[in-house]
C-alpha cells in the first residue's frame, strides 16, 4: 500500500472526554495535500479510507495512538449551511458519528480561537449535526434522529445465556440490553466485555443487521445509577474491543430515543446517564417539525498539544498491523 501524503510531522490536539480519548488533526495542510476529490464529507471519507488508511493507522494507532482513541479529520464542508466538516477514525477503521470526539472537537476548535462560544452546524459522514461549545470544556451536540428497528429482541449467547434488547442507532448502531445479568461497575469490566462480545457474535451468527445491512457494533449494558439524582449507567463495547470510558454520546442518543418512544421519559426532562467508570451525560429529546432530537452535553480537557513525528526509517512509521 502507498505510504503517499504522509508527513514527517503533524501537528494534533489531545483531549478526553470524561476519560474517553480524542485526537483532533489540525494542520490543514495534511488534508488540502490528500487528492480527496469533490462531494460530501461521507464520500470524501470513503476516498481517505481507499488510498489513505496508512494514515488512520498512524495516527491512533500503536504506538503513537492510545486504546479507545478516536481521531478527528477536518475537512471543508460540502454542506453550505455547515461551518464544520469532520470524519472519525479508530485503530480499526472509521466511525460515522461520534459523540465523544465531537464534544472533544468543539472544545479543541474553541481553545484554538477557530469557533467563539455558541452553535454550529457539523457535517459528519452520519449527517448534520447541530453542536454547541457552552465555552471552557462544556460542550453539546444534537444527535442523528434515533431510529430502533427491534425492540425486545431475544439472542441467544454462546456463553449459554439469553438476553434481550433493542437494535436501535443515532449515527452509530447499537443493542441496549438491561437484563445481562452483570453488576455495571469497574469491577466487573472483564466479566461485562466477555459478555458483550458474546452478545455480539451473537447478533452476527444470526444475521441481525442494520436496516442497510450494518454491523451491529456497539453493545451497551445498562443499568441503575450510582449515584443519587442520576437516572441509569452504562458499560459500552466498542468496534475496537475496547470499553467507553464515557457514557458514549452517540449510544446515550439512541437510548433516550427508546426510552421517550416507551414512555420513559417526557420530551426536554434531562436524562442523566452514568458510563461503568461514573462520567456523566446530560440528555434529553425534543421533537423538532415532526423529527426527534435528542441532545447530549459532556465535559472535554485538553490533555496534549502535540507535534506527532514519522521519521522515514522507522519501522512502525504507519502504526503497527493487527
Amino acid at each position: 500500500m502507498s505510504h503517499a501524503g504522509l508527513p514527517e510531522r503533524l501537528r494534533v490536539i489531545d483531549s478526553h472526554t470524561i476519560g474517553e480519548p480524542t485526537r483532533v488533526v489540525i494542520d490543514d495542510s495534511l488534508v488540502a495535500g490528500l487528492d480527496l476529490g469533490d462531494g460530501s464529507v461521507c464520500r470524501r471519507r470513503d476516498r481517505f479510507r481507499e488510498r489513505y488508511d496508512h494514515l488512520r493507522r498512524a495516527l491512533v494507532g500503536d504506538p503513537r495512538g492510545a486504546v479507545a482513541m478516536v481521531g478527528v479529520m477536518l475537512l471543508p464542508p460540502a454542506d453550505p449551511t455547515c461551518q464544520v466538516g469532520a470524519f472519525y477514525v479508530n485503530r480499526v477503521g472509521y466511525l460515522d458519528m461520534c459523540g465523544h470526539a465531537t464534544i472533544g472537537l468543539a472544545v479543541t476548535l474553541g481553545h484554538l480561537g477557530r469557533i467563539e462560544p455558541g452553535s454550529f452546524r457539523l457535517e459528519t459522514p452520519a449527517g448534520v449535526v447541530g453542536v454547541s461549545w457552552h465555552g471552557g470544556g462544556e460542550a453539546s451536540f444534537a444527535g442523528i434522529p434515533p431510529r430502533r428497528i427491534h425492540t425486545k429482541l431475544s439472542i441467544d449467547c454462546d456463553d449459554g445465556v439469553r438476553v434481550t434488547g433493542d437494535v436501535a442507532t443515532s449515527g452509530l448502531w447499537f443493542f441496549l440490553c438491561h437484563d445481562h445479568g452483570l453488576p455495571v461497575e469497574p469491577a466487573a469490566i472483564p466479566a461485562l466485555t466477555v459478555r458483550a462480545w458474546s452478545i455480539r457474535r451473537a447478533l452476527e451468527s444470526r444475521g441481525v443487521a442494520g436496516d442497510g445491512g450494518e454491523a451491529i457494533d456497539h453493545v451497551v449494558l445498562l443499568g441503575p445509577p450510582r449515584e443519587a439524582g442520576n437516572d441509569g449507567r452504562a458499560f459500552v463495547l466498542c468496534p475496537d474491543g475496547a470499553f467507553d470510558r464515557s457514557p458514549c454520546g452517540t449510544g446515550t442518543s439512541a437510548l433516550v430515543g427508546c426510552l421517550f418512544e416507551d414512555g420513559q421519559l417526557a420530551e426536554g426532562r434531562i436524562w442523566r446517564q452514568e458510563s461503568v467508570l461514573g462520567g456523566v451525560y446530560e440528555a434529553s429529546i425534543r421533537r423538532v417539525g415532526g423529527v426527534l432530537v435528542p441532545t447530549v452535553r459532556g465535559r472535554a480537557w485538553l490533555t496534549a498539544e502535540t507535534t506527532l513525528r514519522f521519521a522515514a526509517d522507522d519501522p512502525y512509521r504507519t502504526g503497527i498491523e493487527g
